[in-house]
């Protein structure tokens, strides 16, 4: 790998912002105070790795949605092809969401309230405080237990004094953002508001050789008010209202092609497209069309007690709905295509007690109820070309032309696919702080979780012709591509106690150590798909249990902070999304189906640190490295293709986790006459490459690849206004985002990262 910044950006920290003035005795860094604790803290005194990334350093390096979280965290993977497809990992756990009875291994929260969808966070950051990452297993302070992690995304709150600020952005394929919030008082002293909104569009960067439409583009809009009730010195209440649209054409590129998928286009005479997704092409003969919905009240309110405790409830309903038309094959023939339907819902309550009774016990206990309600439904239709298409590899038709094969054995026939699941959870938690001395704190931490879901799924397959005669093989391709009308209902109750222990010492001023063990639960759930031999309809809970061992650090008069953390996590019943072969071979080759790998153990090292180099400059860089392996999968899917249908996989590397990654930046003021301040940044991201899938078939693999983002702008130096230019992706580095199975058995289709683009931006400031 190599690097295109200088040896001296050599430390970063998102997990502290930078103070802006110059202090006696030398040049300092603020601690970040956070509030990935219930109870509010100093950074620095946490016993635990966490990134907390400032929402105006987010916003000026142009980092706007959730999937550039990733560019300044480097532990986190964020894949998301869609929103119904999206996932998160950290230190390499965390596997796609493709089957709708999965929940995130990684907890995503806003302003407190568990999204229970991953694909509810792909929002625009707009109007944001920070975002705080927490890595490894949680539980014992929040209302959702994870395995992995995870992020908690905080936005501002309204203010009693009138502000205002506006962010216009243009660039290159037709780029077009407008951010703007205002805030202010409403009753003064007593009520406040805010309201923030969000417009970003861009035009499509894909051409469709078909029709010669470009899909690929961006079409997002988001609302927001919230208003603060402050009574009392000892009474607050928030109030949040969210509205969130995406509509959005659509495409992923081919990235591998099976050996069935060429038979067959070769049988039918269809010329395959390269195997390049960088050029950007794609032949689709519908329109792959993606809509979402979200609406969001989110209710929180603070009591402080006679006696100086804290009482925090939260209350959240959620709803999101995703609606899309897609072709399902891509392959410019009428084979087939896909609608889905996915209406979810959410309530949830939270309750916090936090108190700190002496100088040496602090504490918080907490309740939590969630409940989920999701509906589906999955459309499937067949056009024209799905006969001669999945017969075209056949031995006993291989010498007929393909327009001897009757269309009508496939076309216009359904399957559809309803379904939907409830799920309730119930938790007790809380953690114990104990300050034994004015250097060492323990911190235990306990938490009991049930959890019930009841899901159902059915099949029902129509508009079926009459059958050519002497076609008897179309009525087993029939049976075996469509399948029988289908039922079946499931439901889980799980029971579950984990927890934490953490030891910090103060060895010096400045320096802390520390080391913890967690126990991370994610509870079982229901294959929401039509399952494939070998497959169970439920699938078991996933464990971490994580010890980690760590020093906080800083020093050169608090110019330089410094992490450095070394972990090991292992997973027992590690859930994950299996794309099987069918059981024979004119039976869907794909079958989205959720297991448990029996174990796998994660191991890495990660370094933080950040340098204030002078008044003018500013330095960071975060590296992480992993081990991320199968400890005990001898009975894994192979690689399509493979002769055989199981593998050992034990000791091979995990899927979806890079070894290494990292990130670096540099930023560069310089004053200048009347007030005014020239300022620049350079922003570089690393990792390596990785594959995307756990069969790890040929065309699922993402190679390394490297970022680098440049900005250039004018400014006052109260930064009232500014303009800058800037170059994302500065050196048009090629990469792959995603990747997703697709409709036969080792075809795969990816997704590129954006090419370079070119713009301005101007932010206004009241």
């Amino acid at each position: 790998m190599r690097f295109f910044l200088p040896l001296a950006v050599f430390m970063s920290l998102p997990a502290v912002v930078l103070a802006a003035e110059q202090e006696q005795g030398g040049l300092v860094l603020d601690d970040v105070t956070v509030s990935a604790h219930p109870r509010e803290e100093h950074d620095r005194e946490v016993a635990h790795t966490m990134s907390a990334l400032d929402g105006e350093q987010l916003e000026a390096a142009g980092l706007q949605r959730s999937e550039d979280l990733q560019q300044r965290v480097p532990s986190l993977l964020v894949s998301m092809p869609n929103p119904r497809y999206a996932s998160y990992g950290i230190r390499g756990l965390g596997a796609s969401s493709a089957n709708d009875g999965i929940d995130g291994s990684v907890g995503v929260y806003l302003d407190g309230v568990y999204l229970g969808r991953q694909g509810m966070s792909l929002f625009d950051l707009a109007d944001i405080e920070r975002v705080e990452v927490l890595r490894g297993p949680q539980g014992t302070l929040y209302g959702r237990s994870g395995t992995a992690g995870a992020i908690n995304i905080l936005t501002r709150r309204p203010t009693f004094d009138t502000e205002a600020n506006g962010e216009v952005t243009m660039g290159e394929d037709g780029l077009r953002e407008y951010r703007g919030s205002v805030s202010g008082p409403l009753l003064d002293g007593v009520l406040a508001g805010r309201l923030t909104g969000y417009d970003v569009a861009r035009d499509g960067q894909i051409d469709n050789l078909y029709d010669g439409s470009h899909p690929g583009d961006r079409n997002r809009q988001g609302l927001r008010g919230q208003l603060s009730w402050v009574p009392s010195e000892v009474f607050s209440a928030r109030l949040i209202g969210e509205y969130a649209w995406q509509d959005e054409q659509v495409a992923l590129l081919a990235g591998g092609y099976s050996a069935p998928t060429r038979a067959r286009a070769a049988y039918l005479g269809h010329r395959l497209l390269p195997l390049d997704p960088y050029a950007r092409r794609v032949q689709s003969d519908q329109p792959s069309r993606i809509r979402t919905r979200q609406n969001g009240v989110t209710l929180e309110l603070i009591r402080t007690l006679g006696n100086g405790a804290s009482l925090t409830s939260i209350t959240g309903y959620r709803d999101w709905r995703y609606d899309t038309g897609m072709d399902a094959d891509g392959q410019g023939l009428s084979i087939a295509g896909v609608s889905a339907q996915l209406d979810h819902r959410q309530f949830s309550q939270e309750l916090r007690l936090a108190d700190s009774p002496n100088e040496h016990v602090d504490y918080v206990v907490g309740l939590y109820y969630l409940r989920q309600r999701l509906d589906r439904q999955i459309d499937n239709r067949f056009g024209e070309d799905a006969a001669a298409w999945f017969l075209g590899d056949r031995p006993e038709v291989a010498g007929l032309p393909p327009d001897m094969i009757p269309p009508s054995l496939l076309d216009g026939t359904r399957q559809a696919f309803d379904g939907g699941q409830r799920s309730d959870s119930r938790a007790l938690f809380g953690q114990f702080t104990w300050h034994a001395t004015d250097r060492l704190a323990i911190t235990p931490g306990l938490r009991y979780t049930t959890e019930r879901k009841r899901g159902w799924i059915a099949r029902q397959v129509s508009a079926l012709a009459p059958l050519p005669p002497g076609w008897q093989l179309g009525q087993e391709l029939r049976d075996l591509a469509l399948g029988d009308n289908d039922y079946r209902r499931n439901s889980i109750e799980e029971h579950n106690l984990s927890g934490r222990l953490a030891v910090a010492y103060r060895l010096q001023d400045g320096l802390l150590a520390y080391a913890s063990w967690a126990r991370g639960y994610k509870a079982g759930g229901i294959n929401l798909d039509m399952v494939g031999e070998g497959v169970e309809p439920t699938f078991d809970a996933e464990r971490a249990t994580s010890l980690e061992i760590g020093l906080k650090s800083s020093f050169w008069r608090e110019r330089v902070l410094f992490d450095l953390a070394l972990y090991q996590t292992d997973v027992d019943g590690y859930q994950v999304l299996t794309n099987r072969p069918g059981d024979t071979e004119l039976s869907p080759p794909i079958r989205d189906n959720l297991i448990n790998v029996p174990e796998v153990r994660l191991r890495g090292v990660e370094l933080d640190g950040l340098l204030r180099a002078s008044p003018r400059i500013d330095l960071r860089l975060g590296l992480a490295w992993s081990e991320a392996r199968y400890r005990d999968f001898a009975n894994a899917p192979c690689a399509p293709g493979s002769v055989q249908q199981l593998c050992d996989l034990s000791g091979k590397r995990l899927f979806n986790a890079p070894q290494w990654s990292g990130t670096a930046g540099i930023d560069y003021r310089h004053p200048l006459e009347h007030g005014l301040e020239l300022f620049t940044a350079l922003d570089y991201s690393f990792r390596s490459g990785y594959s995307g899938t756990l069969e790890g078939g040929a065309g699922s693999y993402l190679p390394s690849y490297e970022l680098t983002n440049l900005r250039l702008g004018l400014r006052r130096g109260d930064r009232r206004w500014e303009g800058e230019l800037w170059v994302r992706n500065l050196f048009d580095q090629h990469y792959i985002g995603s990747v997703q199975a697709l409709l036969a058995d080792g075809d795969y289709a990816v997704l590129p990262g954006d090419a370079r683009a070119m713009g301005v931006t101007l932010r206004g400031r009241y």
